[in-house]
């Protein structure tokens, strides 16, 4: 029995032996042999589903073979190194260490506000620092702060404050530990299941699947070392839902690996991603722009997914901006959530320092100083000898820089403003 039909229009139809729907036979793939066309019984919608699937699989057994012999796909137990601009030295806050190496680092997206490698928190109010209390959830019994964190306001169009819930645990891993697939690595686990330990070498970002396997071992043995703990988040078979060790391979400049398979290869943070990994890792590029040779970009963005996170959270859609790595941390030569910000491309011209001053001496005997910002000059003053125009332009430039810091001000979060204010100009 033929399972074509004709609608009440005479258009013939046919139904998909995979989907079982009624459908147009223009909705059916075709293939001519001879003078003859033969058309599928399939419809092309389950046809492309059925080679993705394929595709998937394919991509997946390959993976498998190397995740087996490629250690670069593993994962490492790696920290932080802090960047001393960003360390509150006890003498500042007047607070006292709980252990000899206790550090206070600066949260970026918080306002005045310091996390400790052992989950203690720091508010500066007003002209004083303050050691915060955490809130015990009887949900998950883990430890909890109360921030004011910057976000962008897409009604008002600025960037303010708003108060988040957020787990000591959360704030210690995202500034001190490598947290190489954020996506997949939403649970922690704390070094023998105690949560209210929130010391950096006690804590684990894993997932749910991986924390269920340690923490059932840790209940079973009534303890668990680190080697055993590595083991299993390396362990295929804890790896998360959907995990395809195909995108995990560095496949990129042999550096950068994709992290998901839910990549569109057209969009901005995609494409943002690739050239900053071809800028420090592309001899061509190198060749002509020999100033991106000594850097590097962060073991969490090696991973696509892990930057789209970060990109997600910081990018104002509708504005021409650049992905500056200088302004946060100055000359730390290194792309990484610490280090970078969305700027302007003016802004980020100016930070650049690639331009040197131009000292000139006028009819009257005076030296004028300027610099020049994509091709617009930027007077910065007349002096009257060669040493006073060489600190004019120190003074000048930090001037300028301070003008725009107060018209950038609510336009860029409060750590580009700050770090504008703060920004030691250097002539070399």
């Amino acid at each position: 029995m033929s399972n074509i039909n004709k609608t009440e229009n005479l258009e013939e139809t046919r139904v998909c032996k995979e989907c079982g729907r009624e459908l147009r036979m223009s909705e059916f793939r075709t293939k001519t042999i001879g003078w003859t066309t033969h058309t599928y019984h399939v419809c092309n919608e389950c046809f492309k589903d059925k080679m993705l699937t394929a595709r998937k699989q394919n991509f997946y057994e390959k993976g498998i073979t190397l995740y087996k012999s490629d250690k670069s796909m593993r994962t490492v137990r790696k920290y932080k190194a802090v960047h001393p601009s960003r360390i509150l030295p006890e003498s500042v806050s007047g607070i006292e260490s709980m252990a000899s190496d206790e550090v206070f680092a600066r949260l970026l997206d918080y306002k005045d506000t310091w996390v400790s490698n052992y989950g203690r928190v720091i508010e500066k109010r007003q002209d004083s620092y303050q050691l915060l209390k955490s809130t015990c959830s009887r949900a998950d019994k883990e430890l909890y702060y109360t921030l004011n964190k910057n976000v962008y306001n897409e009604k008002k169009e600025e960037w303010g404050y708003k108060k988040f819930k957020v787990r000591a645990c959360d704030l210690v891993i995202q500034t001190f530990i490598v947290n190489e697939d954020m996506k997949n690595n939403i649970a922690c686990y704390h070094r023998n299941g105690d949560r209210q330990d929130n010391y950096y070498k006690n804590l684990y970002p894993v997932t749910e699947t991986q924390y269920e396997a340690i923490e059932t071992e840790y209940l079973k043995n009534d303890t668990i070392s680190e080697d055993r703990i590595m083991k299993i988040v390396n362990d295929m078979k804890y790896k998360a839902d959907g995990w395809n060790p195909w995108y995990y391979r560095r496949s990129f400049e042999g550096v950068g690996y994709l992290g998901t398979d839910d990549v569109d290869y057209y969009s901005d943070a995609y494409n943002r991603w690739t050239n900053m990994i071809q800028r420090c890792y592309n001899s061509k590029i190198h060749a002509y722009k020999p100033y991106y040779k000594n850097t590097r970009v962060c073991d969490e963005w090696q991973n696509f997914s892990n930057f789209k996170i970060w990109y997600d959270e910081h990018y104002i859609p509708g504005n021409a901006i650049d992905l500056d790595k200088d302004l946060l941390c100055n000359e730390a030569n290194i792309y990484s959530p610490e280090t970078c910000s969305f700027l302007s491309h003016y802004l980020n011209t100016v930070f650049e320092d690639r331009e040197a001053p131009n000292t000139t001496l006028n009819d009257d005997g005076k030296y004028e100083v300027s610099i020049m910002i994509l091709n617009k000059k930027i007077d910065l003053g007349i002096y009257d000898t060669e040493d006073e125009a060489k600190k004019g332009v120190i003074e000048g430039k930090k001037n300028y820089i301070d003008e725009l810091a107060e018209k950038s001000r609510g336009k860029v979060p409060d750590c580009v403003y700050d770090a504008m204010k703060n920004w030691k100009v250097k002539v070399s």
